[in-house]
């Protein structure tokens, strides 16, 4: 028996698409990643970049100038990577996931709720009619191809967003626009395709017994996505265990099952917490594909309840720096790849033209439509619409799913050489439209920077004063340990503050800065402090504490006023600039000793605004 399994072993490692598999996997990879930095160098997207280098040595490329024959062993090695596509696009669908936690929800707004509805459906019907009247395609499949036109693509704008420092009601507009686009697109096609899947089963069944299987299958994908949100809260503990490291602790661990002691991983941002991601998705998602159930809606049921109900650490995990652009490489990579230059006939590039034509008209009429009837300012709604167009991930993976599970490869063929239009024309009109309307803010900043200046604060303190509200304000905390103070203040942040903060994430990510190093700075005074990937804008919770509580540092002396400064991760210098305001307002120790003495929330705030007003 022994034998017979090592001469299979033997066998599969002297397989001779081995080495062909190898072969096919740098190329596309080192084609991509120089594709993407040429790209860079000239001004454009590296996706466009990695998308064209893949394609550059996909095997169609290789067919069209007859490289290789069709349907050799270096076909087979690219189509052997194609699971990985579908496994990222779980992952993309889980992460949306996040983006409907009930506190983003309510903050999207109604303007961006109703711009994003209308340009959406404006797309969608541009799109199918274009392909119904004028391509003469079949309804299902024209609105099938329409719904993948309503995808847009956040990441180039944000990027371009971050390098000119654009900020204010255009980045909120525009923020919740692209996660509800997405949100919208997935369910669509999801339902579409199922559709397309079951319409051969329309004559035996009709249509409502096609539709009523569609509903059960829909069923089955979120049952499958709850599964992988119970599989992740049993791995991946919801405790914030480096606060406290005590018998406790050590009790609760021997109530655990063995496997769970074993496998089981802290709730922060980690490549374990990756895998295990990976690994639940891939599963959950893999099953529901087996059984042809819309899986996009179980990844994305699956991160919905992970948002909601366990830790905002998972999706930090998908986002790790270093490994996050190494998958967009690889999955950019073999998209390109099976992009068939055979498939771009006259008639296809036709049907391109149409789908790019279509979806400008949609994208652009829909989202100016909505900032008029939403009376949004009149820069909004001059710039707003171009900011819509870029489109890559979710739609050039949709494209070649759709492909591959209907058995049409014109889909893709249509779907993919567009992309790359929205990818290069679209960045040049972001990149425009947010010159011009930086140009058109310009004045109204300087004057702003100036009113500050002349009020005699400096922007850091205008920031700390502008995030601490009377209601963020303790006066009576009573817990008698730190730990049990931290928990008291975390609490109170979110039950005040409109941002999504993770409970468990900052009481780890604060027990463990606390470890590192004690964050009492002296004369009675501690701000606990750490930088969440889940906020947006800083939140800060001011307490005092009768009796004072041991936080260490430089005195040792115990704490009676702890202001508690939670910023996002992603600008580190927001951090430092808040610390900075901190150090001018409460170094002084007529000012600690007022605020011991205030008798009212309101009573804090005029302290710290007429000392603000002072240090600048």
């Amino acid at each position: 028996m022994l034998a017979e399994a090592g001469a299979h072993v033997e066998a599969a490692f002297q397989a001779p698409d081995v080495p062909i598999q190898m072969i096919a996997l740098g190329l596309i990879i080192l084609a991509a990643h120089l594709g993407g930095k040429l790209c860079a160098r000239l001004g454009l997207s590296e996706v466009t970049g990695q998308l064209l280098g893949g394609a550059l040595v996909g095997p169609y490329s290789f067919h069209l100038f007859h490289i290789l024959p069709e349907g050799g062993p270096y076909d087979d090695a690219i189509h052997a990577f194609h699971f990985f596509v579908f496994v990222f696009l779980g992952l993309v669908a889980f992460g949306i996931g996040e983006e409907l936690h009930i506190n983003r929800v309510k903050r999207v707004g109604r303007s961006a709720f109703v711009i994003c509805i209308i340009q959406g459906l404006l797309t969608w019907a541009s799109i199918s009619c274009s392909f119904i009247f004028i391509a003469g395609k079949p309804l299902l499949e024209s609105l099938l191809i329409g719904s993948i036109g309503i995808a847009t693509a956040p990441a180039v704008t944000f990027v371009l967003m971050n390098q000119l420092n654009v900020e204010g009601r255009l980045r909120h507009l525009l923020g919740n626009m692209v996660v509800l686009d997405d949100l919208i697109e997935v369910i669509i096609f999801s339902l579409l395709i199922q559709l397309s899947i079951r319409q051969s089963h329309s004559v035996e069944a009709g249509e409502a017994g096609a539709i009523l299987t569609v509903g059960k299958e829909v069923l089955m994908a979120l049952l499958v996505g709850g599964g992988i949100y119970l599989f992740l809260r049993t791995f991946v503990r919801k405790r914030a265990l480096s606060l406290a490291r005590d018998a406790g602790d050590h009790a609760h661990r021997k109530d655990e099952a063995f496997l769970q002691r074993i496998l089981a991983e802290h709730p922060s941002p980690s490549v374990e917490i990756l895998l295990i991601v990976m690994a639940a998705v891939s599963l959950g998602t893999g099953l529901a594909y087996h059984f042809h159930w819309p899986f996009l809606i179980t990844a994305m049921f699956a991160g919905f309840l992970v948002a909601n109900f366990h830790s905002q650490a998972i999706f930090d995990s998908l986002k790790l720096d270093n490994i996050a652009p190494a998958l967009n490489l690889a999955f950019f990579a073999l998209i390109g790849a099976n992009i068939s230059m055979a498939d771009l006939t006259l008639g296809t590039l036709g049907l391109v033209g149409l789908y790019i034509v279509s979806r400008l008209f949609g994208k652009l009429v829909g989202t100016w439509l909505g900032c008029r009837l939403m009376h949004e300012d009149q820069a909004i709604t001059r710039y707003l619409p171009t900011l819509m167009l870029p489109q890559a991930g979710v739609a050039a993976v949709e494209a070649v799913y759709a492909a591959a599970i209907l058995g049409r490869p014109e889909l893709a063929a249509i779907i993919l050489p567009a992309i790359v239009f929205f990818e290069v024309v679209g960045v040049f009109m972001v990149d425009r439209g947010l010159r011009r309307w930086l140009d058109s803010v310009r004045a109204k900043t300087a004057a702003a920077r100036r009113k500050r200046a002349h009020s005699g604060r400096s922007e850091a303190v205008h920031m700390l004063m502008a995030n601490l509200p009377v209601e963020n304000i303790m006066l009576e905390l009573n817990g008698a340990t730190k730990k049990e103070v931290i928990e008291e203040l975390v609490d109170h942040a979110c039950k005040v503050s409109d941002e999504h903060i993770d409970r468990v994430q900052a009481l780890q990510l604060l027990g463990e800065r606390e470890q590192l190093a004690p964050t009492g700075l002296g004369n009675g005074l501690a701000v606990p402090h750490c930088r969440l990937i889940g906020i947006e804008n800083p939140v800060l919770v001011f307490g005092r504490h009768e009796k004072g509580i041991a936080f260490g540092g430089l005195d040792d002396e115990p704490c009676t006023l702890i202001l508690l400064m939670l910023t996002c991760a992603r600008d580190p210098g927001q951090h430092l600039r808040l610390l900075s305001a901190l150090a001018q307002i409460l170094n002084s120790p007529e000012v600690r000793a007022q605020l011991r003495e205030a008798n009212t929330p309101e009573d804090v705030v005029e302290v710290l605004l007429a000392q603000a007003t002072r240090s600048a």
